[in-house]
């Protein structure tokens, strides 16, 4: 299953351009297929985002599916940003107030 990152006090997934099996650039949702590449990688992922505070996110564990949704809400669009429900265990999205 993908793990992907969590901001812990926010609930904001992160997202940013990516390159996808076709090789043709998307604005999804940072993503890893396994929980150990995951473990391994995010971190230094964040430092290389110069992210302040990386210590501030987390890796949440999604279904295919759920991914899925998350990239189908950003509409390809950089100024949508996700945040993560536990409750409905879903994205939702909205409209970065520094790009309307």
């Amino acid at each position: 299953m993908p793990y992907v990152i969590k901001h812990a006090i926010t609930s904001k997934l992160y997202t940013c351009m990516l390159v996808n099996g076709y090789r043709l650039p998307y604005y999804g949702t940072k993503f890893w297929d396994d929980e150990e590449a995951a473990l391994h990688e995010y971190q230094d992922f964040l430092d290389k985002q110069n992210i302040t505070e990386p210590s501030s996110w987390e890796l949440l564990e999604l279904t295919e599916n759920q991914l899925k949704m998350c990239n189908v809400k950003l509409k390809n669009d950089s100024r949508v940003i996700l945040h993560w429900d536990e409750v409905k265990q879903a994205a939702a999205a909205s409209i970065s107030p520094l790009e309307s």
